[in-house]
């Protein structure tokens, strides 16, 4: 069964993941590069202050950036980059609204918890997003996508029927997502622009009736399943 938001424990990819951790609370981001880099399961654990420019990040064969924001911080611009780069974003952080989340995802984000999630989460959430999953705290998964009573999740044969609606290329498309690739990686696989991906992926939603990209790329991993 392919996973579904907040379930975290999805399989390895394929070699354990190299990671960066952002936090610009210096006694924060020791604490959390300790416990990534005891669990014993992330090939590489680095930590860098998230107040330093982008430039400055050590990001040369970074597979996840986790970044720790502080209550109110938006660090959208640098999810935008580092996704660019091929780097998968995992945002931790408090306060979240529903148009914080939507913006978090909108960016590129891969996963958003919450800040008061248990840290022993953290190291299945990387590990995760790494894989090419999608990854939402339960308490985020409740705010933002729990379809409402009046409109139930769609069943499976009513799921196949909906991406029977898609084209040949915008399947293809929101299956190289749930892979795990980026907009510009997907891209690159069918040769187009970004541009060209981003007017697949609007049209696919709207076939879809889906709210943003990660509950398209959730339908068609109930697919594969």
């Amino acid at each position: 069964m392919a996973p579904q938001l907040g379930e975290w424990r999805v399989g390895p990819p394929e070699t354990d993941p190299r990671v960066l951790l952002a936090d610009a609370d210096p006694l924060s981001r020791h604490v959390l590069t300790d416990v990534l880099g005891r669990s014993g399961q992330l090939r590489s654990v680095t930590g860098v202050d998230l107040a330093a420019p982008l430039r400055r990040w050590p990001l040369a064969e970074v597979d996840v950036a986790v970044l720790n924001l502080a209550e109110g911080q938006e660090r959208g611009r640098a999810v935008r980059e580092l996704t660019a780069q091929g780097v998968k974003v995992l945002v931790v952080a408090g306060g979240w609204t529903k148009a914080r989340l939507a913006a978090a995802l909108a960016a590129g984000a891969a996963g958003c918890l919450a800040r008061d999630a248990r840290v022993g989460r953290l190291v299945p959430a990387v590990r995760a997003v790494a894989a090419g999953h999608a990854v939402l705290s339960p308490e985020l998964l409740a705010l933002d996508h729990r379809p409402p009573a009046t409109e139930p999740a769609p069943t499976e044969e009513q799921a196949r029927q909906l991406l029977r609606t898609l084209t040949e290329r915008e399947h293809e498309v929101l299956v190289l997502l749930a892979g795990g690739s980026s907009t510009p990686e997907v891209a690159a696989a069918l040769g187009v622009a970004p541009a060209t991906v981003k007017s697949h992926i609007t049209h696919a939603l709207g076939k879809l009736g889906a709210r943003n990209r990660l509950e398209a790329v959730l339908l068609v991993q109930r697919e594969s399943a």
